[in-house]
């Protein structure tokens, strides 16, 4: 479908120009990218926006082989951020030049599902995705996104903007934890850049005592540093000093020997939030009729709806989280597979920040 008119960024000469061909890292192999051109996306309806991508961070989640073995052929990244430059003639809340967050899926915000805030679940937050993907040049945000879960951030820089997504994944999952968590003591289990969010958010949100395990200890001194943790124990010294003393734990790597240990954490009737999936058909051995009598509840989290991207927003703009510290290591788009790969090393890489365009590396 050719482009629909939409309105222009300033006076010619700081309007960026549309190129017909532009740049996009594809996954060409499970753990395997390639940069390739292909055409730039372009405007499909009214209420649709162009932008021209700023940074795109790895998320943890995509370093999974067996996730990335079903996305073979697509782009991937979906915490990006960039600058709307052509924007649909329905669209009210975006203008032409405002750095704009995306979530990369949109509920309808009507069915049965939104109504419950589930929105997850919704057939349309599903089925809905941005084009290509966060590792591209420029990407199309689809009306759908727009109008549900997509909203101008002129007032961060984007390495603070480019959290918003994995952020709300925090407080959703942080939320989950009945009661009042400004009272309760938790533990996060895993400090990959996810488990530093995760602690950053429960100390923003007031939790009363904060511990974490991680065996790494580069990243056990920054969750303390930058996490806010009260204390990081090893995996050795929890099982000892960590039995049944947290109101909660948030559940990091999703791995069934780690899951089993992190529950024993847990005080009887308190919570454990899996915040990871394992892979499909891997199945983890539990002994329910232990957690039965403790009242442990055990309670997935998957991603996150509007409700939760505008709570981060509001941490971030606020300065009650700010995650900066944690950006590591910065690639450009070309070097894609090495950031990739620094990502996945673990270690002293926390997050690791794509740059679609080099000027933004400066």
């Amino acid at each position: 479908m050719p482009s629909l008119p939409g309105k222009l960024l300033g006076p010619p000469c700081h309007r960026p120009s549309v190129p017909p061909l532009s740049r996009q890292a594809r996954i060409v192999a499970p753990e395997r990218l390639e940069v390739v051109e292909a055409a730039t996306p372009r405007l499909q309806g009214p209420g649709d926006i162009l932008i021209r991508t700023a940074v795109c961070g790895i998320c943890s989640g995509d370093l999974m082989p067996w996730y990335l073995a079903r996305k073979v052929g697509t782009v991937l990244g979906h915490e990006m951020v960039g600058w709307a430059v052509e924007v649909g003639e329905e669209v009210k809340n975006i203008a032409v030049g405002d750095l704009v967050f995306f979530h990369h899926h949109a509920p309808c915000g009507e069915c049965g599902h939104c109504r419950r805030k589930a929105f997850v679940h919704c057939p349309r937050w599903r089925s809905s995705k941005v084009d290509p993907g966060g590792m591209a040049e420029w990407i199309r945000v689809p009306a759908e996104i727009v109008a549900h879960d997509a909203f101008r951030v002129n007032d961060l820089t984007p390495d603070q903007a480019l959290f918003i997504e994995p952020l709300g994944c925090c407080v959703k999952a942080l939320q989950r934890i009945p009661g009042d968590i400004s009272r309760s003591t938790g533990i996060v289990a895993g400090c990959g850049v996810m488990g530093m969010l995760n602690l950053m958010t429960a100390r923003a949100l007031g939790a009363a005592g904060l511990l974490a395990v991680e065996p790494d200890p580069v990243r056990a001194k920054l969750a303390v540093e930058y996490g806010g943790a009260d204390k990081v124990l090893s995996p050795d010294e929890a099982r000892s000093h960590a039995r049944h003393i947290a109101d909660w734990v948030v559940i990091g790597p999703g791995h069934p020997e780690v899951i089993r240990e992190a529950l024993s954490y847990v005080r009887p009737a308190g919570t454990a939030i899996l915040f990871t999936p394992t892979p499909d058909g891997v199945a983890t051995p539990l002994d329910l009729g232990e957690l039965y009598f403790r009242e442990v509840s055990l309670i997935p989290s998957y991603s996150c709806g509007p409700d939760d991207t505008r709570q981060a927003y509001s941490l971030l703009r606020t300065g009650r989280v700010d995650p900066r510290p944690l950006i590591t290591h910065r690639f450009p788009l070309e070097r894609v597979q090495a950031a990739f790969d620094t990502a996945r090393a673990g270690g002293a890489a926390l997050k690791v920040v794509v740059h679609l365009h080099r000027e933004t590396l400066s």
